[in-house]
């Protein structure tokens, strides 16, 4: 009788502890799972394998979210150089299961997975010219940083399955494939639209007497991403095969299409020819501040007016007129008599302060002239003029004259002192300065006027 009560208590202690004994059994058996489990998801982000992912979760595999996955690992939302940028980090990943912070509970378990990988947010905080630096950079960093997946795991018909595959945790470790690698992520050599380009107003692919040239490039829409980055082009126009003019930096990304012009106007120092762009074969070259060529074409010009070059003598009357339509409207011209210093229809003696090219016009002419002075020493020099690209010792722009005696142009040179002895040469022109109207030379004398026998 007095042995039953210990008996009894054996036998609980020993059901106890088989409880005790079953329970971390079957515990240690579901850690052994569950490490094996995390291992190979860890393996298959390393590998950035979606399909054997969504095998390893209970994911749908045809939902909205497996869908991501794929496209997501697959690099489909990212544009080529992002998408160059990602490899080379994910080619820095390696991983670790941290079998102490598994816990268990029943039929769910979760256990840390610690990814280490380049420290890809200190590189983006430094500048570089293009993206194979930036990849170069990331291969050759040995700076990390860690990002832990707490995964998740349930148990469904005897298999432990990842129960977070796309949760915050999981794109956690994906959150590099969202850097923002600025002006680099636009591929700079294939930015431009070339089939969309065009020179405006050539004929037979050339410009004809041309002023200006005017290149229209069209973008792809993505060079909105450039802006506000600071990403700048230029332009550069040589002639042929030689740099004759480079532009001010132009923002890229404001415009998904622009005009790039070279012409008299703002170019000054452009080579003119019967005061148009000299025949030849003309470049732009479209290029990124970083030296990427983004867009170059050629075009030709070609001149089919004379080019011109004063020469003396022009006439016994010491004028010439080189457009016909002009010289009908020309009804009277000569150089005048000023204070009766001409000595001759072409010639003043030297104490003039002040000649001029007077003519009489048709009443149908309203336009303005264009007008340049030249001065030569010699008849040498006055050879060697081209009164279209050399400076003038003065120009301006006269207005008809209309009066009761009809409508004139006085076209003169006044001076406080004396003229220099030589020949001075006017240039007439339409205001646009695209015709050459025609010529009028005279001659200052070495003696004043009244020294000579002749009458004005």
């Amino acid at each position: 009788m007095g042995t039953k009560p210990a008996v009894k208590k054996a036998w609980a202690l020993l059901l106890v502890c088989s409880m005790i004994l079953s329970l971390c059994s079957c515990n240690a058996f579901s850690k052994k799972e569950v490490l094996a489990a995390a291992k190979e998801v860890a393996e298959n982000i390393e590998n950035f394998d979606s399909d054997r992912l969504l095998e390893l979760s209970n994911l749908n595999k045809n939902g909205d979210k497996a869908n991501e996955l794929r496209k997501g690992l697959n690099g489909d939302y990212l544009d080529e150089n992002t998408l160059k940028f990602c490899m080379a980090v994910r080619n820095t990943i390696s991983y670790e299961v941290r079998e102490y912070t598994f816990s268990a509970k029943k039929d769910e378990a979760t256990v840390d997975i610690d990814f280490s990988m380049v420290d890809y947010k200190a590189l983006l905080r430094k500048e570089y010219n293009d993206i194979d630096e930036l990849v170069s950079a990331v291969k050759k960093s040995d700076d990390t940083i860690h990002v832990v997946y707490n995964a998740r795991f349930v148990k469904e018909d005897g298999r432990w399955l990842l129960d977070n595959l796309m949760g915050s945790s999981f794109l956690s470790v994906f959150d590099f494939m969202n850097a923002d690698i600025g002006a680099l992520a636009v591929d700079l050599s294939k930015i431009v639209k070339e089939k969309s380009c065009s020179w405006l107003g050539v004929v037979d692919g050339a410009y004809i007497n041309a002023r200006k040239l005017q290149l229209v490039v069209e973008f792809n829409t993505e060079v909105t991403k450039l802006r506000g980055k600071s990403v700048n082009m230029t332009y550069t126009v040589s002639k042929d095969g030689k740099d004759v003019w480079k532009s001010d930096p132009i923002a890229l990304g404001t415009k998904t299409k622009m005009q790039l012009d070279y012409g008299t106007d703002q170019n000054p120092s452009a080579e003119l020819k019967s005061g148009y762009l000299a025949e030849g074969v003309y470049m732009f070259t479209l290029a990124a501040d970083n030296g990427t060529v983004l867009y170059s074409s050629s075009v030709k010009t070609r001149i089919t007016i004379k080019e011109t070059t004063v020469t003396t003598g022009t006439s016994s009357k010491g004028y010439l007129f080189y457009d016909s339509t002009f010289a009908s409207k020309v009804l009277l011209a000569e150089w005048v008599p000023i204070d009766n210093k001409r000595v001759n229809a072409v010639s003043y003696g030297s104490d003039a302060l002040a000649i001029s090219f007077q003519m009489k016009m048709d009443p149908s002419m309203t336009e303005n002239l264009y007008f340049k002075y030249f001065y030569a020493a010699n008849v040498s020099d006055a050879l060697k003029i081209k009164v279209k690209t050399d400076n003038a010792s003065i120009s301006g722009v006269a207005k008809p004259i209309v009066n009761a005696n009809g409508t004139f142009f006085a076209l003169g040179l006044k001076t406080k002192t004396s003229f220099k002895p030589g020949i001075y040469i006017l240039a007439m022109f339409s205001e646009d300065q695209s015709k050459l109207y025609g010529l009028a030379e005279c001659q200052i004398l070495s003696k004043p006027a009244a020294d000579y026998n002749t009458q004005p």
